[in-house]
């Protein structure tokens, strides 16, 4: 008995040891530099979000912060290295929605669970996407392009970086009644040739490459996929105001450490992340390449991931979409 009091005793203390040594553990974090992985090419809007964020997380961290960026499968490689990291909170990933939520239904194999091996620490920015034509060609709305669309004699094409505009696309496919092929680009400036030769009818872009070309006159924007006009370019209508209600997504960035992370740790960073996001400068910043900032708690974050896995479910089939 007494050899089981002193057991019973050991566990106890250990199990004291080990909830005590979280608080100290973030009371010292970070203890090393801080690597942030980006699942998308340098110089893409993916990019542009990630560094701004990291830069502005050097000065709060008081440590040396590292994008990497580790791209392929739409994001996913840089997801799944960092479920792979050490749970201490040095390896961070800033991930678009897709990896981290509805890419399960995207991919045959993703090799991570986005819930279960993540913890998430904040949702950073959301934005939508613009759909651009050629400025070349006489088309000033969403209708007349459908009605462009519908008068070709051989189906068209589209461009797409990612699942949200493929989605988009074939919902107005659907809605618009025309057919057009999928065209898959690394990067949304990768289109620009085949939009400028008419090899490419249209492309839902990401609001940082697409702004900048609007603005060089190289691409003419016709509508934005969320529910409401977008604050970076309040003269475009909404899809729904252009006759296609349904064709509405809006597109979110946000941050995700490895499963396992101890909560004070998770909770540090989330505060040093929505002070980034609280700042004029920070939402000035973001407004400028077409985005808004949205900050939160890791439970928002959670809340997010699993409606948007289960709305996706609905979209995917409705788009016709097959796991690659």
């Amino acid at each position: 008995m007494k050899a089981f009091n002193v057991l019973a005793a050991c566990v106890v203390a250990g199990l004291l040891a080990v909830g005590m040594s979280q608080p100290a553990k973030a009371q010292t974090f970070p203890e090393q530099d801080i690597r942030i992985y980006c699942g998308f090419p340098p110089g893409g809007g993916a990019d542009v979000f990630v560094r701004y964020l990291a830069e502005k997380l050097k000065p709060l961290a008081g440590k040396t912060v590292i994008v990497e960026n580790k791209t392929g499968a739409g994001g996913n490689l840089a997801v799944e290295a960092v479920t792979h990291a050490k749970p201490d909170g040095h390896t961070i990933v800033i991930s678009s929605g897709g990896p981290v939520s509805y890419n399960v239904h995207l991919y045959k194999r993703l090799g991570y669970d986005p819930v279960k091996d993540l913890t998430p620490i904040t949702s950073l920015v959301s934005f939508p996407f613009v759909l651009v034509v050629d400025p070349k060609r006489n088309i000033n709305s969403v209708q007349e392009l459908v009605a462009a669309m519908k008068k070709r004699p051989t189906p068209g094409s589209y461009g797409a970086v990612g699942g949200t505009p493929i989605v988009l696309s074939e919902m107005l496919k659907y809605l618009g009644g025309f057919d057009a092929i999928q065209v898959m680009y690394r990067t949304a400036p990768d289109s620009l040739n085949d939009m400028a030769s008419g090899n490419l009818d249209f492309m839902f872009m990401d609001p940082t490459a697409a702004l900048a070309q609007v603005r060089a006159g190289r691409l003419k924007a016709l509508a934005v996929s969320t529910p409401q006009r977008s604050p970076s370019a309040p003269d475009l209508p909404t899809m729904e105001e252009a006759g296609f209600k349904g064709v509405d997504r809006m597109s979110w960035f946000a941050a995700f450490v490895p499963g396992g992370t101890p909560e004070p740790i998770a909770a540090k960073l989330n505060k040093w992340f929505n002070e980034i996001l609280a700042t004029d400068e920070t939402r000035q910043f973001f407004r400028n390449v077409g985005a808004e900032v949205y900050p939160g708690t890791p439970q928002d974050l959670t809340r997010l991931q699993k409606d948007e896995i289960a709305k996706w479910a609905d979209l995917v089939k409705l788009a016709k979409m097959e796991a690659q």
